[in-house]
C-alpha cells in the first residue's frame, strides 16, 4: 500500500485484489494510516481490479472513522467492473467518486 500526501489530503493506492489475502494485507495499515491523519482520505483504485465483500466493508469502516474526526473518505479511478459493484450493492451512494486523481483533488479544494 502507497500513500501521498497532496497539500492536505492522504492518498491511498489500493492494491490489485481486495480479496481475503489482499484485505488482511492492508487492513490494519490502512485503518492507521487513515486514523492518524485524521482528515481527506483518497483511496486511488486504478490498481484494483478485484473487490470482495471484505473490501466493501473495509472501506466503509475507514469512511465512518474519519468522518468521526470531521474528514472524509473518497474514491476514485474505479475500473467499470469495481463501479458496477458499488452500483448494485449501492456503495456509490455512500462515497463521493471521481474519475480520477485530478477531479477528486479539485473537489477537496473546493470544499
Amino acid at each position: 500500500m502507497k500513500t501521498d500526501l497532496v497539500d492536505d489530503v492522504l492518498i491511498i493506492n489500493l492494491p490489485a485484489r481486495l480479496d481475503a489475502a489482499g484485505i488482511a494485507a492492508i487492513e490494519h495499515e490502512l485503518a492507521e494510516t487513515v486514523n492518524q491523519h485524521r482528515g481527506k482520505v483518497l483511496a486511488d483504485m486504478s490498481e484494483v481490479n478485484f473487490v470482495a465483500s471484505l473490501a466493501l466493508r473495509m472501506l466503509l469502516t475507514n469512511l465512518r472513522s474519519v468522518q468521526s474526526y470531521g474528514g472524509d473518505l473518497r474514491l476514485c479511478h474505479l475500473q467499470p467492473q469495481i463501479a458496477e459493484i458499488f452500483r448494485k450493492s449501492r456503495f456509490d451512494t455512500l462515497f463521493k467518486i471521481y474519475p480520477d486523481r485530478e477531479s477528486a483533488l479539485a473537489a477537496y479544494r473546493n470544499h
